[in-house]
């Protein structure tokens, strides 16, 4: 086994090991016909080796986790040991009453992001009960939340996983600074040293800040986004598994199309399916070889429900391998629309 196949090594918890791709479930539900969808999801899941299922708090208000649960509760036990479960908080949506807010509490009126201690633990204690367990693998911070200090944040994490409800710690769309804090506060805070699990950003074809930061490097087009350029490789510097969320782009470039005035997410498509055609290789595979292809290990998370598409994701490393330089920036350049400087 090679460290491309080891997803990042704790002490705490060695027994499992992630696949390269993770299962998003955030379109599962428990009505309707979407449970035996996600059942036929996760078995295709299963059957391509993927090993860890993506959800959060927030998705379907709480749906999600319990469509998760449901689904592992059918799981023979040695099946259901050889999964790892990560779920999110720190996102209060309109309308909502945040977890273990007191009785009489006003419904958030817009959008925040809470990461303070109370919110942490108050949101595990009922992501742990729609997910029917008593420990969830990896918790990961949703949203960065500027008022409240990162070392807060980490303490109350280490609270629960002294108490054994959680095992490791991720953040998602953070920017690079501030993911740098969380693992930098959570070595000197935690007794064995570790570090961040994972930090999930959306990254793909349709969404290129990271890659372009650094392709285009020290041109009027590269991205401003804080860190991007040095986020990728500072995870994987780190041991720290980068996974890319939405990284289909919703299906934009694996859709047929018979528009004669195509815009440039049509033509990416085109160059997809020609380059998905010479490699034997399916659509899908093309597009997450892509971000394969990079030196970063990244992880796509991918949250189709389609048994068929699950399947053809699973080939991305067998694409990734195919890819040459020339196809990997012929993608790029379809992608972006306009040719490189």
């Amino acid at each position: 086994m090679t460290a491309m196949d080891l997803y990042h090594d704790d002490v705490r918890a060695p027994r499992q090991t992630a696949s390269p791709l993770v299962l998003g479930t955030m379109g599962w539900g428990t009505d309707g016909e979407r449970p035996v969808r996600a059942a036929a999801a996760l078995d295709a899941a299963l059957a391509a080796g993927v090993t860890v299922l993506d959800t959060a708090d927030i998705y379907g208000d709480g749906d999600s986790e319990r469509a998760v649960g449901a689904a592992l509760a059918g799981l023979a036990p040695q099946v259901r040991d050889g999964l790892r479960v990560q779920t999110k908080c720190g996102i209060v949506l309109p309308g909502t009453r945040p977890p273990g807010a007191a009785p009489g509490t006003c419904p958030a009126p817009t959008t925040r992001y809470d990461s303070s201690p109370h919110h942490l633990k108050a949101s595990l204690a009922a992501s742990l009960e729609r997910l029917g367990t008593d420990r969830v693998d990896t918790l990961l911070i949703h949203r960065p939340d500027v008022l409240t200090p990162v070392e807060d944040t980490v303490r109350a994490f280490l609270d629960e996983r002294e108490a054994g409800r959680v095992e490791r710690l991720g953040v998602s769309n953070l920017p690079w600074e501030r993911a740098q804090r969380f693992h930098t506060a959570l070595r000197s805070l935690s007794a064995d040293g570790t570090g961040l699990d994972c930090v999930q950003v959306e990254l793909g074809l349709h969404h290129r800040a990271l890659v372009e930061a650094a392709v285009l490097a020290n041109h009027d087009d590269a991205v401003p986004t804080s860190g991007a350029a040095t986020l990728p490789q500072w995870c994987a510097d780190e041991g720290i598994a980068l996974q890319a969320w939405g990284p289909l782009g919703q299906g934009r470039y694996t859709r047929r199309t018979t528009d004669e005035a195509r815009n440039p997410e049509q033509d990416a498509a085109v160059v997809v399916e020609e380059i998905a055609e010479r490699l034997g290789q399916p659509g899908e595979a093309v597009v997450l070889g892509w971000l394969r292809r990079l030196p970063w290990d990244v992880r796509p998370v991918v949250g189709t429900m389609d048994p068929g598409r699950i399947a053809a994701c699973s080939r991305a490393d067998d694409a990734a391998a195919a890819l040459d330089h020339s196809d990997w920036y012929r993608l790029l350049t379809a992608a972006r629309g306009v040719p490189l400087p």
